[in-house]
């Protein structure tokens, strides 16, 4: 129970930072253009498409057989959405984790001052 207030104070914490809202945004857009991509791409179904971008960036293996693709400039778009997308998500991670571990350092308890008399 105390993670998850630390996760939901975290989340609070990184959204006030200046290029938050920007970064999660680029991500929103990331996941959309490749649902759309792959779905209309590949004659998918929406689920199929968003599956597969999500599992393409996460780097996941596909567990579904019949996603393949065919087409070369599938092929192409995915390596290019590959490449921008993983700087994407890593760097949403990682304003995710500073903002974690600023909440969780202002969270621990301080001990004693050190005597400086020593």
């Amino acid at each position: 129970m105390i993670m998850l207030r630390r996760l939901a104070r975290a989340i609070r914490y990184a959204r006030r930072e200046e290029d938050f809202g920007p970064v999660v945004g680029a991500g929103g857009v990331l996941i959309l253009s490749g649902t759309v991509a792959y779905s209309l791409g590949n004659g998918w179904h929406v689920i199929d498409g968003l599956y597969f971008a999500v599992a393409t960036l996460t780097t996941s293996s596909i567990a579904d057989p019949e996603l393949v693709l065919v087409d070369a400039w599938m092929k192409v778009f995915t390596i290019l959405y590959v490449l921008v997308g993983i700087g994407v998500l890593v760097e949403i991670l990682r304003r995710f984790a500073v903002a974690y571990i600023a909440v969780r350092s202002h969270d621990r308890p301080r001990g004693p001052e050190p005597d400086s008399a020593a």
